[in-house]
């Protein structure tokens, strides 16, 4: 009698670790996204260096990397676009948001999903 508790208490303690593990892996079902860059306008000095993703907890978080070749300062505004996997955009629109670059500067831009659904996103820069 009592081994079969014993292995009831493994296999419920396997169970268990099981439902953990299948959960975890729910939390990354986003992926990396394309990550498609769209430039509003002539920034033929402007280069993004890389562009990469974390999904952490189930949200999808990207990371852009973008660099001033130019010997000026440069003034641009920024915004991410988000998408579900069907392709829908989620949410409203993103508001515009300024960045400074100085000469030969890399800078890392963040942006973080509204919700779980974000499967993909699109980073637009204008000047």
């Amino acid at each position: 009698m009592r081994s079969w508790f014993k292995q009831l208490r493994y296999l419920s303690a396997l169970g268990l670790l099981l439902f953990l593990v299948s959960c975890s892996f729910m939390g990354k079902k986003n992926g990396c996204p394309n990550g498609d860059v769209v430039f509003v306008g002539d920034l033929g000095d402007i280069d993004i260096v890389k562009v990469s993703c974390i999904p952490k907890d189930g949200i999808l978080r990207v990371l852009v990397e973008i660099k001033n070749d130019d010997d000026k300062e440069r003034s641009l505004a920024y915004r991410f676009d988000w998408f579900d996997a069907e392709g829908v955009v989620l949410g409203r629109e993103e508001a515009w948001k300024p960045v400074y670059l100085y000469p030969k500067e890399v800078k890392t831009i963040r942006g973080t999903a509204p919700n779980w659904l974000a499967a993909d996103t699109k980073f637009l820069i204008k000047e």
